[in-house]
């Protein structure tokens, strides 16, 4: 089974989107802070993708996406926020997906596995 890392600090958000990635195939790792979205991203444990909402508790969920850009080339990176941003300017040559909030979870999900999809 494919494993995605989840970063979002709400709760039921990311119990709901858990729930959503595994009926779809995936396990979740889940991070509800920055700190432990890096240590994650540093490590070397295999992910499919990574979801990173921006409004993190200790960092700018930007700072986590930066990262995984650095350490997970290829994979592909999904930026959840309520508020647009110029994210094509924020990693040149790097794509990230934004995916905005308010969100349905099976519907992320199914937008994962669309990129799954497309990268097989």
């Amino acid at each position: 089974m494919k494993s995605v890392l989840l970063v979002e600090d709400e709760f039921i958000i990311r119990a709901l989107l858990v729930e959503a990635l595994r009926e779809a195939g995936f396990t979740c790792i889940e991070a509800p802070t920055g700190q432990a979205a890096l240590d994650v991203v540093t490590a070397d444990t295999p992910l499919a993708a990574i979801i990173v909402d921006v409004g993190l508790p200790d960092m700018s969920g930007e700072k986590v996406i930066e990262a995984a850009a650095r350490h997970r080339p290829g994979t592909p990176i999904i930026r959840c926020s309520g508020r647009p941003g110029p994210v094509e300017e924020m990693i040149p040559g790097v794509p990230v997906h934004v995916y905005p909030k308010p969100y349905n979870a099976v519907e992320l999900a199914t937008f994962v596995v669309s990129l799954m999809a497309a990268s097989a």
